[in-house]
């Protein structure tokens, strides 16, 4: 069952505001999440985007052998009757906005080999604390936002498209953003989106997601870089091997395959040619977002003290979770935050060496 919870666009953190430029955007937000000052534009009534006007969305930009790379996580709510849009992220760049990976409340016990806490980027932990205001135009399937800032306005392009269902009709309860580019100076070079009419309250408990109708495997896509070198491709979340861990807001898996070569000692009943993966998936807030978490079991074992719960690069991916029309789990946007560390509660490796990628899973298909 869907659950409304607080809304996440009011977990706002309490923090005096003080104005950021957005260099990346060309925006000028309060940390507080209120806007500030920017030149309006003209705004003139639109249709809603495919129908629909709460929006989750991941974006980012991100070119080879270079360190200024950046992603966000958002949720848009367009406003038809005046062409306006609002949108509330958590940001993420190469530069002054990195991150560490911490322990969120949830233990990961009873739901694979190990027993750890899921880990996220800390500032997922709290609200979105960011803020604007745009206006957008809509032309058949196209879309485009116009976010203002300074003397320029960033244009984000996106095909709006339907879901097919089961039988391959239209589903009228969701639509999808397809990424078609950047205007104004605007350094995105990638992104995912999905919208409906349910509000931002709705969501998915992890018992929800362990429903047999949820429990399938969502198609997984991403973008973004690696140690300095472009990425993208498709693999998939398979839900259907996942289980509920002893506290029901968690659910994890395990799979093997063969490892890198970050693991010099191996536990027993795996290999250099066959190691575990442990797999984590947290509600950890109420609401919807999610701390997903991977990582090879061997990276924490040492002969002389056993299994421990690995503290440095594991692969970090907050998502916001896509729910229709009709208060249904589809699937999740997102992004990883794997920014490199040398130690557990920092950072501070070499920026060349982040994994920074936006993300999509799903949609799952429902029957008509």
């Amino acid at each position: 069952m869907i659950r409304n919870q607080s809304a996440v666009l009011s977990m706002r953190r309490r923090v005096v505001p003080i104005v950021l430029t957005m260099a990346l955007l060309g925006l000028v937000v309060t940390a507080g999440g209120a806007a500030a000052t920017a030149p309006s534009a003209v705004t003139t009534a639109q249709p809603a985007p495919g129908g629909k006007t709460n929006f989750v969305v991941s974006v980012g930009g991100f070119r080879a052998a270079r360190t200024d790379n950046w992603l966000r996580i958002s949720q848009y709510t367009f406003h038809p009757d005046n062409g306006t849009v609002t949108a509330q992220w958590w940001r993420w760049n190469q530069g002054n906005m990195r991150d560490i990976r911490v322990d969120t409340p949830i233990a990961a016990a009873d739901c694979g080999p190990t027993q750890c806490y899921a880990r996220t980027p800390k500032r997922f932990l709290s609200g979105p604390s960011e803020s604007v205001s745009g206006t957008y135009q809509v032309d058949g399937s196209a879309l485009t936002v116009f976010w203002p800032g300074g003397n320029t306005t960033s244009e984000e392009k996106w095909t709006v498209r339907s879901v097919a269902r089961t039988d391959g009709s239209v589903d009228p309860s969701l639509v999808q953003l397809d990424w078609a580019g950047a205007g104004g100076g605007y350094t995105a070079t990638s992104g995912y989106g999905f919208g409906s009419n349910a509000g931002f309250s709705a969501s998915a408990s992890a018992s929800d997601l362990m429903r047999p109708e949820n429990k399938v495997n969502y198609a997984y896509l991403y973008s973004g870089i690696s140690k300095g070198q472009l990425i993208s491709g498709t693999s998939s979340l398979s839900l259907s091997i996942y289980q509920q861990c002893r506290d029901a807001r968690c659910v994890g898996t395990a799979t093997k395959t063969k490892p890198g070569n970050g693991c010099t000692y191996y536990p027993p009943g795996d290999s250099k040619d066959s190691a575990t993966i442990n797999f984590y998936l947290a509600s950890f807030a109420g609401d919807r977002r999610n701390a997903y978490e991977h990582w090879f079991r061997c990276l924490g074992y040492r002969p002389a003290t056993g299994q421990t719960c690995y503290k440095m690069n594991s692969h970090v991916k907050p998502l916001i979770q896509v729910i229709d029309d009709n208060g249904r789990f589809r699937g999740w946007v997102g992004a990883e935050t794997s920014f490199s560390t040398t130690g557990d509660g920092n950072s501070d490796g070499e920026p060349i060496n982040d994994t920074l990628s936006v993300v999509k899973a799903g949609p799952r298909l429902v029957a008509p």
